[in-house]
């Protein structure tokens, strides 16, 4: 079994480090990124996740409503065919309770 300690494992995620030129040369040392285009760029991305999760909630809810829909529907088709008079559930909702005062 192979045992990489954590600092290697850290050095090797950081990737290889900007050498900058000596002074002595006289070349004009680069300027650091700020951490405000990395503030932008996880602004955009945090953006984009909460939009590939909304889209996927939105797939599954109609996905849901689709298999429940054609479920029903299967099921009355199949009443239909088996010549059944009263296949549609009545609506006893709005109807009045035959006992009530």
């Amino acid at each position: 079994m192979n045992v990489i300690s954590i600092e290697h494992a850290r050095s090797r995620l950081r990737g290889p480090r900007r050498i900058e030129p000596p002074a002595a040369l006289g070349l004009p040392a680069r300027p650091r990124q700020g951490h405000a285009e990395d503030d932008g760029a996880d602004r955009l991305r945090m953006r984009q996740n909460l939009a590939a999760f909304a889209v996927i909630v939105a797939i599954v809810v109609l996905g849901t409503w689709l298999m429940e829909s054609l479920h029903y529907y299967s099921r009355l088709q199949a009443c239909v065919e088996a010549g059944h008079r009263n296949c549609l559930p009545l609506a006893t909702k709005y109807m009045a309770a035959p006992y009530s005062r």
